[in-house]
């Protein structure tokens, strides 16, 4: 897995546009400046790591739901 990469490279990397990358950055992927000129970087490693976190936290958010619907059901 490669160090630091540009947004437009980590955009490839993970199969997604560059927006999407931007968009992850606003909602907590961590980013590094990483030349003279403020270069955006990213770490694959980050991103795995928020994608999984991501994921999580859909997945608690569907048992929330389920739990609420299978208690309204009884009702």
């Amino acid at each position: 897995m490669p160090g630091y990469m540009p947004l437009r490279e980590a955009a490839q990397w993970a199969g997604v546009s560059l927006k999407t990358i931007r968009n992850w950055i606003k909602n907590g992927l961590p980013q590094y400046r990483g030349t003279a000129r403020g270069k955006v970087l990213v770490r694959p490693a980050d991103i795995d790591i928020f994608l999984v976190k991501e994921n999580a936290s859909q997945i608690h958010l569907d048992q929330i739901v389920d739990d609420v619907m299978c208690g309204l059901s009884r009702n």
